[in-house]
């Protein structure tokens, strides 16, 4: 079976480290980093949906977008070589640089590598450039990141967990977790705020989609500000709470989660007697790529 089959969510949970955390906060930390070892947290749930639609269409292979150390196009290659289904990852970069760690482990799973220079990447999201590759190809299409329909059908079934939570906090790349949580709550009538913290440095752009995408009865908040000056920027100082981290038994890296919990951190006085839930998207193997720190720890 390609994809493992819906966990219980509660065996996923662990309290914030207590040396961590505020006296004042209850934090849990869903550990979606540990449902599976190649499809690392949220590319699981999102590539759900994408996966349905493959069998069910008539594909004869896999297709999608993502950057050198992309934890989507590294859970996609598990994926599809579980399945026995090619894959060809169309990646930001050049033929002649080193590949990263992540494109070392796509090729060792047999997916298809092709660079795209800046000009062929920005075409990504042109609708009919992604018809044309999809049938020179005979290949279902996915968006980068797993973003799209189909992408936030798994992601609704966070819900049921954090629906007894008063906020719920995840960071945010392309916004599919969170918007597929949002109408997971907003069906279940829950309470719970979303608290999405933008790793994205985008002007704005996160913050007026969701005023048009998010759920009319759902309580949001996004945070702009802990991006650390720009999408995978790991300051000193990052690098340092990444440690900690590690040193308590809780993994992070830096494109994600580790702003996640620095954003916490720096907002925990405000948040007392809060109970709250983070979730860990995992996506560690993106680790490798920054000086001293490894996948694992």
């Amino acid at each position: 079976m390609p994809l493992p089959a819906p966990p219980v969510w509660q065996a996923f949970l662990q309290p914030l480290p207590a040396a961590a955390a505020s006296s004042s906060l209850c934090v849990d930390v869903l550990r979606l980093d540990r449902v599976d070892p190649g499809l690392s947290g949220n590319k699981w749930l999102k590539l759900q949906g994408w996966w349905q639609q493959f069998q069910d269409g008539h594909y004869q292979s896999l297709l999608s977008f993502g950057g050198a150390h992309s934890n989507h196009l590294h859970a996609l290659a598990h994926l599809a070589a579980r399945a026995q289904v090619p894959a060809r990852l169309l990646v930001r970069g050049y033929a002649n640089a080193p590949l990263t760690p992540t494109l070392q482990d796509c090729l060792a799973l047999g997916a298809q590598l092709e660079f795209l220079d800046r000009s062929q990447w920005a075409r990504r999201y042109d609708l009919s450039w992604q018809q044309m590759l999809a049938a020179q190809h005979q290949a279902l299409v996915i968006p980068e990141g797993g973003a799209g329909e189909p992408g936030l059908q798994g992601c609704r079934a966070l819900a049921d967990t954090a629906a007894g939570y008063d906020q719920v906090w995840l960071a945010v790349g392309s916004g599919t977790t969170a918007l597929g949580l949002a109408q997971g709550l907003a069906a279940q009538g829950a309470r719970t705020v979303l608290v999405g913290v933008n790793a994205v440095a985008d002007q704005g752009e996160r913050r007026r989609k969701w005023q048009q995408q998010m759920p009319a009865s759902v309580s949001w908040q996004l945070i702009d500000d802990a991006h650390g000056g720009g999408f995978a920027r790991c300051s000193e100082q990052l690098l340092a709470l990444i440690q900690r981290y590690d040193a308590l038994g809780l993994p992070l890296e830096p494109v994600y989660t580790a702003k996640l919990v620095q954003a916490l951190e720096h907002r925990s006085a405000l948040l007392a007697g809060q109970r709250l839930l983070l979730v860990h998207s995992g996506g560690l193997q993106g680790r490798r790529g920054y000086p001293g720190l490894g996948r694992t720890v």
